[in-house]
């Protein structure tokens, strides 16, 4: 579904489309520690923004294209992770977001490799991130204002933000306004330096999470994870869940691995209107009740990692698997396992070989944030979850990145999905992916 759109501009430092020095009252006490609050300034256990600008949120971009620069990002994040994992979860396009969010203060090499890494300019990524948080929001809304009681429960999903700063921090006016404008969002206080206040810091940050996921993801920011030196915290969550139109039908079967055992599963079955096939997969996609979300599962013509390759190289292939798609008409008959997934990583590693480097070096420059000058990226971290069942899909991803001081013929098909495939929810309109991964084993849960 469409929100009403208008023209969105960006400019470059500040990115707001008009810089105006407007705080609320708190902004002229002592400098304040930053806390993004969730999208729109809504909840957050640390209720409301202790500095917020006064700055309207902008208006979303078009839809058509606003997932684009969520794709390449995708493909090479996807192709990096550890592959040494039986089944994989992810959200690239949550790690995207929240790197983003501190890339608004990143300047000189340490920006150039950012816009690089998660593949557009500062400016395109922002209004990206606005525009999908915001067509997410609307998931279901016409289907709650329907009130039909005999149909699925309606879609829902969200993609909010929440970001901690050591209280005495000075705050950049740009770097406020950019996330009032962008990010819907102010900055909240914490206390880092000592370890009681530290640890209450992680418990509020660790409970934004979990209220924002509905409780699937919990304990994203470990023990230890934080230290006296850790200066700001941001974090953004993502959240979908979503019933297919009709049930699937549930049965025995059996799963051969990775390793080539064959495994008891259970296994559903549907119908679907969609068919992909090209040189290293072919796929179909489990619509859902409001027509809003949708679930690509790939099968590899041989192995998942070659399909991962095939995407990493060239992110050209993930894209045309979308939109093939959305754009194909077939009838088709699946079989897939259910299955219940975690995973959970630091991506420091994975982002630094992606090129990313700068951020998490002593010459890091963030002084768009503060205006200090030894602020660097500690660490990111990632959990995400995903559930597939007869009724439908729940699947939720939070990252938290700390900073620190230093009309065809309608063709008859069948995919059965019995060996490794690879799974994408992706958002229809903007074609955006959401949570992606692969199974290789469905008999290991959560």
């Amino acid at each position: 579904m469409s929100l009403d759109h208008a023209p969105l501009t960006a400019g470059h430092a500040p990115l707001t489309p008009a810089r105006r020095s407007l705080l609320r009252a708190s902004a002229l006490l002592p400098p304040f520690a930053l806390a993004l609050t969730a999208c729109g300034g809504e909840g957050g256990q640390g209720g409301e923004p202790d500095l917020v600008a006064e700055l309207p949120r902008a208006e979303p971009g078009p839809v058509e294209g606003a997932g684009d620069l969520v794709v390449p990002f995708t493909a090479a994040l996807l192709g990096a992770i550890d592959r040494a994992a039986v089944n994989a979860v992810c959200s690239p396009l949550s790690a995207q977001v929240a790197l983003t969010m501190v890339g608004m203060g990143a300047a000189g090499q340490t920006l150039a490799q950012m816009e690089e890494t998660l593949g557009g300019g500062m400016d395109e990524l922002v209004a990206s991130a606005n525009t999908l948080s915001q067509q997410l929001a609307v998931i279901g809304d016409a289907e709650r204002e329907a009130e039909d009681d005999e149909a699925p429960e309606p879609a829902r999903a969200s993609l909010v933000n929440g970001t901690w700063l050591q209280e005495g921090l000075e705050v950049q006016d740009a770097f406020l306004e950019d996330l009032a404008t962008w990010f819907g969002s102010g900055l909240w206080e914490a206390d880092f330096t000592e370890q009681g206040s530290r640890e209450e810091a992680r418990e509020e940050i660790n409970g934004w999470v979990a209220d924002s996921t509905d409780d699937l993801i919990e304990e994203l920011v470990p023990e230890d994870a934080l230290s006296p030196t850790t200066r700001l915290v941001l974090v953004n969550a993502l959240h979908l869940k979503a019933a297919w139109p009709q049930e699937l039908t549930a049965s025995g079967g059996t799963f051969t691995t990775t390793d080539g055992e064959e495994r008891s599963a259970e296994m559903l079955h549907g119908s679907t209107s969609t068919w992909y096939e090209d040189e290293v997969c072919r796929a179909t996609s489990l619509d859902t009740y409001g027509g809003d979300l949708a679930l690509a599962l790939v099968q590899p013509a041989a192995e998942v990692s070659e399909v991962l390759d095939a995407w990493a190289e060239d992110s050209a292939g993930l894209s045309a698997l979308l939109s093939g798609l959305e754009d194909s008409e077939a009838s088709t008959q699946l079989t897939v396992p259910a299955f219940d997934i975690d995973w959970d990583a630091s991506l420091k590693e994975i982002l630094e070989g992606l090129g990313m480097t700068e951020a998490f070096g002593g010459s890091a420059d963030f002084s768009g944030i503060t205006g200090a000058a030894d602020l660097r990226i500690t660490d990111v971290v990632q959990k995400a979850v995903i559930t597939i069942d007869e009724q439908g899909m729940e699947a939720a991803a939070a990252t938290a990145v700390m900073v620190g001081e230093t009309s065809a013929p309608v063709l008859e098909q069948e995919l059965v999905l019995d060996s490794p495939f690879l799974f994408v929810a992706y958002e229809r309109e903007t074609r955006a992916p959401l949570v992606v991964g692969w199974i290789g084993d469905p008999t290991q849960t959560r």
